[in-house]
């Protein structure tokens, strides 16, 4: 375990620097982290769990310690390294090595339950974030959620997006801190943008 954590590291430096912007973070999810994305899914849930970006696996192993099975897993991961590591590491499952804001390919996989995702959202557009994460919500059954952290104060989705967003909780344990955000498909694109108010008050999920 040891051994892992360190060569996750270091695959982890060496991605962050070829490409920076594309990683997003100075250091993998701590367990923490991944613990309490995880548990913003519902393991009993039918139908798969798409996960975007899932790294050196450290969400993809907490979901199935929550009681995921890995054949209902698919992640898609763009760096070529990390998506052969964790192919490796998690038997069961299904690991692409692709382009994760794909909608197109992405829809392929399905049907979900929930998607869960690490992509550096604050790192693109305004325009593609809110086309992207709408597009994604459509492949969810209503009130499935979309799960996303970031490490920005606001929301990684643009206002003008027709998303429901709520704060689920602040990760303190984690280097840098990260809020994580649960997305669901609004009403009607009239309907703007909400923060749950019961939840973005800097709820402590560790």
């Amino acid at each position: 375990m040891v051994r892992h954590a360190m060569h996750d590291w270091l695959s982890f430096a060496q991605r962050l620097a070829r490409n920076p912007r594309a990683v997003g973070a100075v250091s993998p999810s701590s367990p923490i982290l991944a613990q309490a994305m995880a548990a913003q899914v519902d393991p009993a849930a039918p139908g798969r769990i798409l996960e975007l970006g899932p790294g050196t696996g450290a969400i993809t192993r907490a979901l199935v310690a929550r009681g995921v099975p890995p054949a209902r897993i698919v992640a898609i991961e763009a760096d070529q390294t990390f998506a052969r590591l964790l192919g490796q590491r998690m038997p069961g499952v299904e690991v692409r090595h692709g382009d994760a804001m794909n909608a197109a390919e992405v829809a392929a996989l399905g049907p979900f339950s929930a998607i869960i995702s690490s992509l550096p959202l604050l790192n693109f557009p305004d325009e593609t974030v809110a086309r992207f994460v709408e597009s994604m919500l459509e492949l969810l059954p209503p009130g499935a959620p979309f799960v996303q952290y970031s490490y920005g104060v606001r929301a990684p989705v643009p206002r003008e997006a027709d998303v429901r967003v709520r704060l689920a909780g602040t990760v303190w344990r984690n280097l840098p801190p990260a809020r994580i955000w649960i997305f669901e498909s609004a009403p009607s694109r009239a309907a703007p943008m909400r923060q749950d108010a019961a939840t973005v008050g800097e709820e402590a999920l560790a």
